[in-house]
């Protein structure tokens, strides 16, 4: 059961019912948000659908020695020399750890068992730093022997593995911003009624120009990455994760990012953490979590209030904020100001997005300490208008934190995190985009794809890239997500998707046999050769597209997917 399963039932059932005529005219009739979920919650109580979801959807797991046994032995039957499956047994072990019971002998077990796969994966620093996670766990006297000759034999093979990889450290490639110094100087933000509001250049810009590299206001692991990557940091660490004290679904890469968690958006979150997990999808998860980041960062309910009610709060963005005088209550002032486009959307629409809000304000009212913190009736009616708020900017606004393409993979696989971004969000649309985004953790980097003529708009892609689907997939996903009919040049030209692309005999091509090496992600090979793919996208701009300019740009986005070390660690081996 999932919250679209809820709202497809009530509204099966509305219309079974000859309701939805009234149901819709009561609930359009009412003016303020809070007032259209607490609506639309009564319905859900009145049906009982929040008591069939609390019957039938764990809000959190407990800890339990036993199931930390049955993915132990998973893990183990992953490691044998049968299968020697060492990606999956690392993400059953950590399972393992996280169902593990406190001040149990299976958490240490855990961890030493997650120090045999590094051994025989020759990642001996790690092999140690398990160990050491092992013995501080009380690992048991009547298996020490083992630890102890594994410890022995890492310190003795700890010369042989070579150092870990350090992300290419790229800088801008102008001045920074006066007052957004992320971004380069050369960078304006303009609006029209037709397309809003979006950024031009002020100055001719060639392939790889770096121009924005920013950090997100919050960020959200998605769930199947829950047992691989670091909830705060959302570093790949799981080499060396450790698991929340209370939940079953959440780990960190080190004591200092649990720390932070549990200081800011864990401590709300981990109640209900298995109901989210369930029933939720990563816009909604990212919704929630940015309204928890603002309830965060003020004092108190009364506070925030204000803040988002007055008037210079209204409608900002990242151009509106002094960046270099910044705290992060003004930081959430861009985000906060991100366009719903409420006016323009349909009852139905309206309608879904409260059932989504009214089940997440009842489990977070209910059952965690966001209660405390709003207090009475006011704070309750403005959570709920801050947390509709955020689901309406999240779906077009919110970026998918990626990795590099990789074989057998699909883009589930690739992206691992959802982030806010305050000026990423100003980008519009196109399917012929001109800039790509490559991510270092959290942090992104912007680069420049294809030429940029002084005056011109900078693009970014919303996922939907003619090279890979057509005018007519295109289309369908953007209004259906988006809710604009795209006028790109790719869409207005009608471009060919890679398999039709023309070969043009006037352009050369930039790839040979040499590319292998960027298909097994080498490092050196990518910081020596993307330069020669910028300069060779840059010089024959303009006979775009084609299969050879194509090709190029992927050439570009997996060499600086491997020098930022957005590469799986899986990838590598």
């Amino acid at each position: 059961m999932n919250v679209y399963d809820v709202f497809e039932d009530l509204i099966k059932k509305l219309q079974d019912w000859k309701l939805i005529g009234i149901i819709s005219g009561k609930f359009n009739e009412l003016k303020e948000n809070h007032r259209k979920v607490d609506f639309v919650l009564r319905a859900l109580i009145d049906f009982k659908y929040i008591e069939k979801i609390f019957l039938n959807v764990t809000l959190r797991e407990d800890k339990c020695n036993k199931r930390s046994v049955e993915f132990r032995m998973l893990g183990n039957e992953q490691f044998s020399l049968k299968n020697r499956n060492y990606f999956k047994a690392l993400e059953l072990y950590n399972k393992s750890i996280c169902y593990a019971e406190p001040n149990s002998e299976h958490l240490s077990i855990g961890y030493a068992n997650r120090s045999a796969v590094l051994f025989e994966w020759k990642r001996y620093r790690q092999c140690l730093d398990n160990i050491e996670l092992a013995r501080q766990a009380n690992y048991p006297a009547r298996l020490s022997h083992k630890l102890d000759k594994r410890e022995r034999d890492c310190q003795q093979l700890l010369d042989q593995q070579p150092p870990d990889v350090v992300p290419y450290e790229f800088k801008l490639s102008f001045e920074p911003h006066a007052q957004v110094p992320f971004i380069a100087d050369c960078l304006e933000l303009r609006e029209t009624s037709a397309e809003g509001r979006f950024v031009v250049t002020n100055r001719d810009l060639v392939v790889g120009d770096l121009v924005c590299v920013e950090e997100p206001f919050c960020s959200t692991l998605l769930t199947p990455m829950r047992y691989i990557r670091c909830a705060t940091c959302k570093r790949e660490n799981y080499l060396t994760l450790i698991p929340c004290n209370s939940c079953c679904s959440t780990m960190f890469c080190s004591e200092e990012c649990k720390s932070i968690a549990m200081q800011t958006y864990h401590r709300f979150e981990c109640p209900i953490i298995d109901l989210l997990n369930r029933m939720f999808n990563k816009i909604h998860c990212i919704a929630l979590r940015t309204t928890l980041f603002a309830l965060n960062i003020f004092p108190s309910i009364e506070e925030l209030i204000d803040f988002c009610e007055q008037e210079q709060n209204q409608g900002k963005c990242a151009f509106d904020l002094n960046y270099n005088e910044l705290t992060p209550e003004e930081q959430y002032r861009a985000i906060h100001g991100l366009v719903t486009n409420q006016h323009l959307r349909s009852v139905s629409d309206l309608f879904q997005r409260s059932v989504v809000c009214a089940v997440l304000k009842h489990f977070i009212i209910e059952y965690t300490p966001v209660k405390e913190y709003v207090g009475g009736e006011e704070g309750v009616n403005f959570f709920t208008d801050l947390l509709f708020r955020h689901l309406q900017t999240s779906p077009s606004n919110m970026h998918g934190i990626d990795l590099v393409e990789q074989v057998n993979e699909t883009k589930d696989d690739q992206t691992h995190s959802s982030g806010a971004y305050a000026f990423l969000s100003l980008l519009n649309h196109s399917c012929s985009p001109n800039t790509v985004r490559i991510y270092e953790g959290t942090k992104a980097y912007m680069f420049i794809l294809r030429p940029i003529k002084a005056g011109n708009v900078l693009y970014d892609n919303y996922g939907a890239h003619f090279v890979i689907s057509s005018k007519e997939q295109r289309l369908k996903r953007l209004s259906l997500q988006y809710r604009f009919d795209c006028k790109c040049e790719a869409c207005e030209l009608n471009y060919p998707m890679f398999g039709m692309m023309p070969h043009k005999p006037t352009v050369p091509s930039v790839t040979d046999d040499t590319e292998v090496a960027l298909s097994s992600y080498n490092y050196d090979f990518a910081v020596s050769n993307y330069r020669k793919y910028c300069d060779f996208l840059t010089q024959y701009g303009d006979a775009y597209p084609c299969e050879q300019i194509s090709s190029a740009e992927e050439c570009l986005k997996m060499a600086l997917h491997i020098m930022a070390d957005a590469v799986p660690l899986k990838a590598k081996m």
